[in-house]
């Protein structure tokens, strides 16, 4: 690992520590990093931590040293633009996307570069409780107390924080109660942190249906989004182009190969990957 990945590596764990009350809070969130490592990578005393440590670092803040690059996409670029609308005017946002986009990506990648920024990928399997332990503990904060008593621990935290944001991701996976649960949420944290929500089609599906058929709690969860949904259906024309290009795939002929083979960026992905690994291995 170069000097310059060495530095990029530590100002994506010091963005890491920043969402934690302290340091030693990160550290323990962290497997295999001590309090101490992370002073050291501050500090620049680089000389006694080794390459595997670095790539350990890297991977768990999510920082990958030459491995995959973000393109701009149209989804890429305008999912960055609502992210930083809604973490600067403290907006709330929902959001539609179709699979293979780039959401889980885009979301990602901007919650590693920007501070105070929240990311939860939500599960069919969370309850209120575990909802809030699981935002709570990506907040970097000790959970306690009922889910009324989380909830006003959050928000407390956030109103101490310069333009926070919550982003939750797959949103389309979470129960009827957990989705109420975020309009209380987001209620609490108005003009003080933005929140965007995202999912698939269902996810607009489900609760534009839930309001037509006067569903209790869904005019309340429409409401809490200005009452409507922005789209992404499907990718642009050059993405794949782009995203191909950005990770060092420029032999036209696969490239064009890929895009007439990919719907998708999952697919493509993949099969850059491939031919990368190929040529790396030839």
């Amino acid at each position: 690992m170069t000097n310059e990945q060495k530095r990029q590596v530590k100002d994506a764990l010091m963005r890491y520590v920043n969402n934690f009350s302290s340091q030693a809070l990160a550290a323990e969130s962290l497997t295999g990093i001590s309090s101490s490592t992370i002073s050291q990578v501050k500090n620049h005393n680089w000389e006694l931590l080794s390459e595997r440590l670095w790539h350990h670092i890297a991977r768990q803040v999510g920082f990958y040293c030459g491995e995959w690059q973000p393109a701009d996409t149209g989804a890429y670029l305008l999912l960055r633009i609502l992210f930083s609308d809604a973490q600067h005017y403290s907006m709330a946002y929902g959001i539609s996307i179709g699979a293979g986009l780039g959401k889980t990506f885009t979301a990602r990648h901007y919650t590693r570069e920007n501070e105070n920024t929240y990311y939860i990928a939500c599960d069919e399997q969370l309850n209120r409780r575990s909802f809030m332990i699981t935002l709570l503990t990506s907040a970097g904060v000790d959970f306690k107390g009922t889910v009324p008593e989380m909830m006003e621990q959050f928000a407390t935290m956030t109103r101490e924080k310069d333009d926070p944001l919550l982003i939750l991701d797959d949103a389309h996976k979470l129960k009827d109660r957990v989705l109420h649960l975020v309009v209380l949420l987001a209620n609490s944290l108005a003009a003080s942190a933005g929140v965007v929500i995202m999912g698939g089609d269902e996810l607009r599906n489900r609760i534009i249906e839930g309001v037509r058929t006067k569903k209790i709690g869904f005019d309340e969860i429409y409401k809490s989004i200005g009452r409507r949904f922005i789209t992404l259906g499907s990718l642009g024309p050059k993405d794949i182009d782009l995203v191909c290009k950005a990770n060092g795939l420029h032999d036209e002929d696969v490239i064009q190969h890929i895009q007439g083979s990919c719907s998708n960026l999952h697919a493509a992905s993949q099969q850059i990957i491939q031919y990368i690994q190929m040529k790396t291995a030839a």
